[in-house]
């Protein structure tokens, strides 16, 4: 729906974070007397416009003509059902840059893990390769941001919750993993694939590239019509061990790259395979992939207090993206902290892992750390003896650093997202910063 579409028409904004505040100055800049509400569920109301706090009821969000639904409202929420079946429309905010920037060169990026990463990177080498790029979605800037002036070439991040009505045409698709995720807000692991899979309609034929590595992800995919490239061909850009591989030839080893993990091997494949899509030089490519330096709370290195190493990857929401960070850890003695929100989560991936080179310690965060770790102590995957129940996160570095004299690093990498302790994984990331430069203060003090 474009801009001249919404105006005189009421207008109800769900949600007042990022994107719905993108909206709100749009829709504003637009038609400075646009007839605008906002609706929240919890947080803060804008003061200078109308606001609601409180559910959503679909008889009062029924008055309103459109409903722009920000990515957290989920897209199957009783009130929307009934707000559609009252003849109202509902759009996401990204449909409407859509409708008004139609045919732009957009490359869409999503997947279970690695989706920030391989999104981050692809923009660092189409910029290094010359061209004007945005990148948004996600990551970055919302996409509405982007409306008065648009890139030559936009690289956008999309979660579920973005795709599951966004309306478009994309000109190159990207998917990195396929693992069970969100199921608290998709209802089920079949709406969530589902949502995970509307990139291929939205790229309608035109080229999508996915990480052949990912079993799951192969299947899923291999029944859509389309281009379907598959990163990881023996005769194009693959992954052969600790090596990037380009057929028979070498592009780089794991060492030549800041980022740690074979996964990120797999990410940046598929950014330099989208990359020579788009024309790019394959040599400037590589030159700005190895001094790529990887995104906050993502197997972030935090330094060094007394002989361990810590390293944070809050970003870790399920046990796959623990699993894959123990993954690329691999040789190291590792205290994991591990924890948070309760909804279905399958820590067998991470007993599996485990049973190969168990934990030299576990610290329990709440709220479910305590079940995570009888999960993992059953299996095998951690010693009885070497699981730490804590309440905060200034408690677990404390337990933590006496662990130097059997780890070699400590990890959080949760598992489970942040609420109800934390506003969401960035603020968990930066406390555990903070709680780690308290400790080192004391100590020296």
């Amino acid at each position: 729906m474009r801009l001249a579409e919404l105006r005189g028409k009421r207008l109800a904004v769900l949600g007042h974070g990022r994107e719905g505040r993108a909206v709100i100055r749009e829709l504003r800049r637009d038609d400075p007397d646009a007839d605008l509400t906002v609706w929240v569920e919890s947080g803060d109301l804008p003061t200078d416009m109308p606001g609601h706090r409180g559910p959503l009821d679909g008889s009062r969000l029924a008055q309103f003509d459109v409903l722009i639904r920000s990515p957290g409202v989920p897209v199957g929420h009783p009130a929307l059902q009934a707000v559609r079946q009252a003849g109202r429309e509902v759009i996401n905010p990204a449909s409407i840059w859509f409708s008004e920037h139609p045919g732009r060169l957009v490359v869409g990026v999503t997947g279970s893990k690695g989706k920030s990463t391989t999104a981050s990177l692809l923009a660092r080498l189409l910029s290094s390769s010359g061209h004007d790029v945005a990148l948004a979605g996600n990551i970055g800037r919302p996409l509405l941001d982007w409306l008065e002036k648009p890139a030559e070439i936009t690289v956008l991040e999309l979660s579920s919750y973005q795709l599951s009505d966004l309306q478009g045409e994309l000109s190159i698709g990207l998917m990195t993993r396929l693992f069970e995720e969100h199921l608290d807000w998709h209802g089920s692991r079949e709406a969530y694939f589902a949502c995970k899979l509307r990139l291929a309609e939205l790229l309608n034929g035109r080229p999508l590239i996915i990480n052949a590595s990912d079993s799951l992800l192969c299947r899923a995919t291999e029944h859509l019509d389309g281009r379907i490239l598959v990163h990881g061909s023996s005769t194009g850009i693959h992954r052969k061990g600790s090596l990037l591989m380009d057929g028979t030839t070498p592009l780089l080893s794991m060492d030549d790259m800041v980022l740690k993990g074979r996964h990120n091997l797999d990410n940046a494949g598929l950014a330099l395979a989208a990359g020579r899509l788009l024309g790019c030089c394959m040599k400037r490519m590589l030159s700005a992939l190895g001094d790529f330096q990887g995104l906050p709370h993502r197997l972030e290195p935090l330094g060094r207090l007394g002989n361990l190493e810590w390293i944070n990857d809050s970003i870790a929401t399920s046990p796959h993206a623990t699993r894959a960070a123990l993954e690329a850890l691999g040789g190291s003695r590792v205290v994991l902290m591990a924890g948070g929100l309760a909804r279905p989560a399958d820590w067998s991936v991470v007993a599996d892992w485990c049973r190969q080179q168990p934990l030299a310690g576990l610290i329990a965060l709440p709220d479910t750390g305590g079940q995570v770790a009888d999960q993992l102590a059953a299996a095998g995957a951690v010693p009885e003896n070497r699981v730490f129940r804590v309440d905060t996160l200034e408690e677990a570095v404390a337990v933590a650093a006496e662990q130097a004299d059997v780890a070699d690093l400590v990890l959080l990498s949760p598992g489970a997202p942040s609420f109800p302790h934390f506003r969401d994984f960035e603020d968990r990331g930066e406390r555990l910063r903070a709680a780690l430069e308290a400790y080192k203060l004391r100590s020296t003090a």
